[in-house]
Parts: C-alpha cells; structure tokens; sequence
C-alpha cells in the first residue's frame, strides 16, 4: 500500500482497503468490529485515542466495538463508522437474498 507524504495512506489505497473489508464482511469472512479495526488501524493510520478525541467517545466504547463486545448505543455506532466513511445499514440475513440486491459481491 503506497502512503503519502505524512505516511497516511492514499484515497486510492483507503478505498481499496475499504472496499476488500466491506466485501469480507459481507460474505461473512470478517466481523464488523474486524472492519472497523482493520480500516481504522491501516486505513487511517489512527489509534483508539485519536479516535475517541474526534468523535467524542470513551475508548470502552471504541475497543467494545471493534472487539464485537457489549451492546453499543445506535449512536455511539453512527459517529464511530462516520469518522470510517462508512453509514449503518440494514440488510437482510439470507445470503441469497444480500447477493440478489449486491450481485457482485460473488463476483471478483
């Protein structure tokens, strides 16, 4: 992964990450609380702390998340997956169904 000047990765290198993360949690490979780890540890380039310091959450909150521990507030969820770029949505559970609405996620 190529990094700029300040060693964050680029937008192109972040986009990638983050679209191979969301393909793998959708197809069930990875958890949500992996995602969240992985883009905000190599994507970012951010620590727990940074991130509790731009979004106002305890960093309980930001290790339960990435952990897939407890029960975290809906908006606790939003501000954290915001800072990623990402938004909460829903989806149904049946794999035939997500891969009838996201065709390409069996397709590479």
């Amino acid at each position: 992964m190529s990094t700029t000047k300040g060693g964050n990765a680029s937008n192109t290198d972040r986009f990638a990450l983050k679209n191979a993360l969301l393909k793998q949690m959708l197809a069930g490979t990875i958890t949500l609380g992996e995602l969240a780890k992985t883009l905000r540890s190599q994507g970012l380039k951010m620590s727990q702390t940074q991130v509790c310091k731009l979004t106002g959450l305890s960093r309980q909150v930001v290790s339960d998340i990435e952990n897939d521990n407890g029960n975290p507030r809906l908006d606790n969820l939003r501000s954290y997956f915001k800072l990623l770029g990402l938004e909460l949505a829903v989806l149904p559970r049946q794999r035939a169904e997500l891969e009838s609405l996201i065709p390409h996620l069996t397709n590479d």
